[in-house]
């Protein structure tokens, strides 16, 4: 299996990532992968497994990394609803041109808030010819909420929103925004186990500014999800700490074309390392055989 360092610009910014190719002959279809909030290319190495096993079975993926996020200079503040978008459709459009991808088979695939992306992403383009979204943010308001809530309670909510204001507040006089530690932005609520993560995985962003939480409070990709009328499949878990199941519920309601959800009993937020990433990887290959095709069709 060949790999490519692929590069284009989204929005004046060089973004960049890693295009897997299969060993068939091409033109081949291709997955773009998204990854979730403060995380990069290869997500936990979940994408990497994923792009491998994407390839193992005649198709391309293509991982990179959002604006704002590692490994790039200007890093902490990440923008889902201001540039996440727009990334993700960059990045469409450069695997397009690509001589050994298929730009007429290509689908997009989320985790979390980079499956909220996927979704809002596909409903202004007519390029992307299916998609998956794990456990995808609907409401990007209403996901940090939840987290906040659940771990620090209503009045803790409150002082972070008002928090998040205050600083817009200053961002509209010119002056930068407050950086502070990502978990005090997510709030995931398990510190040791942030810690862990962080000392595992040093790509995820620590400190993230306040700027990203006011620009993902103006993420809605619900709202999008009527326009998309191309293929759609759900994964969700059933025990996911993080993003609430009724995103993907609301989410499938309001789909525009052909839909399925697929709720996975006891899987978590993140499936990666699990006894549910096989299962979450044969899921979306079935779906993009089913709608992309393999290289020969």
């Amino acid at each position: 299996m060949e790999q490519e360092r692929l590069s284009f610009t989204s929005r004046g910014r060089a973004l960049r990532g890693t295009l897997q190719l299969a060993a068939a002959p091409g033109p081949l279809p291709c997955v773009v992968l998204c990854h979730g909030f403060g995380s990069y290319d290869d997500d936990l190495g979940g994408f990497v497994r994923l792009a491998g096993f994407l390839a193992e079975n005649g198709l391309a993926s293509y991982r990179f990394s959002f604006a704002g996020s590692h490994p790039y200079r200007e890093k902490g503040t990440v923008r889902p609803a201001g540039e996440w978008v727009d990334n993700a459709l960059g990045a469409v459009a450069r695997v397009g041109r690509h001589p050994r991808i298929d730009a007429a088979r290509l689908g997009l695939l989320g985790v979390s808030v980079g499956g909220g992306v996927a979704i809002q992403a596909a409903a202004l383009t007519a390029s992307v010819r299916a998609v998956v979204a794990l456990a995808p943010v609907a409401d990007g308001e209403d996901w940090l909420r939840h987290r906040w809530i659940s771990t620090r309670g209503p009045a803790a909510w409150e002082r972070f929103v008002a928090d998040v204001e205050a600083d817009h507040g200053e961002c509209v006089m010119g002056r930068a925004s407050r950086l502070v530690d990502q978990f005090d932005v997510q709030s995931p609520g398990d510190r040791p186990g942030w810690n862990a993560l962080l000392k595992r995985f040093p790509g995820i962003l620590s400190k993230m500014s306040l700027a990203s939480a006011w620009d993902t409070f103006h993420f809605k990709p619900l709202f999008f999800a009527r326009m998309v009328t191309q293929p759609l499949c759900l994964i969700q878990g059933d025990a996911d700490e993080s993003v609430p199941l009724e995103h993907s519920r609301l989410i499938h309601q309001e789909a525009g074309g052909p839909k399925e959800l697929t709720i996975l009993t006891g899987a978590p937020h993140c499936p990666w390392e699990t006894a549910h990433e096989s299962l979450f990887q044969q899921i979306a290959l079935k779906w993009f055989l089913k709608w992309l095709g393999r290289p020969h069709d």
